[in-house]
């Protein structure tokens, strides 16, 4: 399989997944049903995309690392998105006098308290697949036909795009700062690691 192959089944993989949610509700199923569904489908499509960014190899940047270089960037990664998501959030509020609560991270909250497994698709299903599909497909394979700079506001719109949220200055910052995590960590790994990190401590801070 070659490289383009590869990509195009992971970005295959992340699109049936979400179909599959739209699928499910053009057929009326809800409750237990949806959400149990959605959840196995993710876990599924998670391990998919796992399995070919393994079997592509690394890319032209992404380099060997240690568990002590990725553990490391990983902390960095947290801290930065956590306090870019507050700061920005704050000065969105200020100057244009937005509201700071996320609509996208409050309906996930209502979900996750109704269906207590559904934490596995919001804190660890979906940020490792959107790691993989806004960093290493898009901004990644973005790099040579533009820059490092352009690639990365390309992924980072298309990132806070799909999130359809009211904040979506923030969600751009956060996928600007996910690509610097992923470019200088070099592995794809770490700012996965930091995004599940963020989404755990941020869930968790909104539902305390």
């Amino acid at each position: 399989m070659s490289y383009q192959t590869n990509q195009f089944f992971t970005l295959l993989t992340y699109i049936l997944l979400l179909c599959l949610g739209t699928g499910l509700s053009m057929l009326s199923v809800t409750g237990s049903g949806y959400f149990v569904t959605l959840t196995i489908g993710s876990l599924i499509a998670t391990g998919i995309m796992i399995y070919l960014v393994k079997l592509s190899g690394r890319n032209e940047f992404e380099k060997k690392t240690t568990l002590n270089h990725d553990l490391q960037w990983i902390i960095i990664g947290t801290i930065g998105a956590i306090v870019l998501q507050y700061g920005i959030g704050f000065a969105d509020q200020l100057i244009f006098n937005a509201n700071t609560s996320s609509q996208n991270t409050l309906q996930l909250l209502l979900m996750v308290k109704a269906y207590p497994y559904y934490f596995i698709y919001v804190m660890i299903a979906a940020p490792i697949m959107e790691e993989i599909i806004f960093r290493r497909v898009f901004f990644a394979n973005l790099i040579k036909p533009t820059n490092v700079y352009i690639a990365a506001i390309i992924s980072a719109c298309l990132f806070a795009f799909m999130h359809q949220d009211t904040r979506f200055l923030v969600y751009v910052a956060m996928g600007l700062w996910f690509s610097f995590v992923y470019y200088k960590s070099k592995n794809i790994y770490a700012s996965a690691g930091s995004h599940l990190l963020m989404n755990a401590i941020v869930l968790t801070l909104a539902i305390a």
